[in-house]
């Protein structure tokens, strides 16, 4: 017996990486739903965009791109959906992320744009596009005068003339910031927050999210989106009643995402076990 557990520590990682794929490929072929809980911290997301005022915009920084789409992808979607839902309007920019962050964020909003047809650009919402300069500098600077820091939307429309930007100039026009990127930027709750107050959500990549949990107990966020899971939560707090209507990235991503997770989580368990069968084998012969 002790000879098969020293024998786990030693198994053809090939296996390992047949048994990964396999977990992550099956659930695309093979349609599977998970039981979806969401956290306590997607919830306040969902509760601060339930609870806005329609007569002021919520302001979406997008900087991420195809690198990390399978985690910022859904929580685009299902934060555009809230809104388009409940009729908030929103200002798109992208302050020093990636160039190609309105691209794919109009890419989003066409997808879910298509429930929600009678939504006008201009009206409900409009993509200001790239600012190069970014940090902490144009995020004051559109504090002050949106209109300065984009002049023009990603189309090269002026702003002045989008009915929408037409009321939304500065911080007091804006109910709500949010940071969908690979890693959100700090600097919006110290340069922001701190000086107006303005509510900052962030919705990033899971690796990332360890460094912005510090700000949810201290209120300076009032909630994060975490990867594809935090995408998937949402999706439930959206359509609760009925799972064919969660068709986000998140939700698409969350069982291959899971069943891979607890591969790994096997393979890390039996490889133990093979070490410490080991360790004391090697214990016996000392006494031997």
């Amino acid at each position: 017996m002790l000879d098969f557990l020293i024998k786990l520590q030693t198994i053809d990682r090939r296996w390992i990486y047949l048994a990964v794929g396999l977990a992550c490929v099956v659930p695309f072929i093979v349609p599977m739903r998970l039981t979806v809980r969401p956290s306590q911290e997607t919830i306040g997301v969902y509760k601060t965009i339930e609870n806005l005022p329609r007569d002021k915009a919520v302001l979406i920084d997008s900087g991420w791109d195809a690198g990390s789409l399978g985690e910022n992808m859904g929580q685009a979607e299902v934060i555009v959906e809230h809104l388009f839902r409940r009729r908030v309007p929103f200002v798109v920019i992208n302050i020093g992320g990636s160039p190609q962050g309105p691209q794919f964020m109009n890419a989003v909003i066409d997808k879910i744009h298509k429930r929600y047809p009678d939504r006008k650009y201009g009206i409900d919402w409009v993509n200001l596009g790239y600012n190069q300069v970014g940090g902490w500098v144009t995020m004051t600077l559109a504090a002050k005068d949106l209109h300065k820091a984009f002049p023009r939307d990603y189309k090269g429309t002026k702003v002045n003339e989008l009915p929408l930007m037409r009321k939304t100039r500065n911080i007091d026009d804006i109910s709500l910031i949010c940071c969908i990127n690979y890693s959100p930027s700090e600097e919006w709750i110290g340069f922001i927050h701190g000086v107006y107050g303005t509510p900052i959500a962030f919705a990033c990549a899971g690796i990332q999210s360890t460094s912005e949990y510090r700000y949810i107990p201290s209120k300076q966020l009032v909630g994060l989106l975490v990867s594809a899971r935090g995408s998937a939560e949402y999706d439930v707090l959206l359509h609760p009643n009925k799972s064919e209507d969660r068709t986000s990235k998140g939700t698409e991503l969350i069982v291959p995402l899971t069943y891979g997770h607890l591969v790994i989580i096997f393979g890390v368990v039996i490889g133990n076990i093979g070490y410490l069968a080991e360790r004391r084998r090697k214990r016996l012969r000392r006494w031997e």
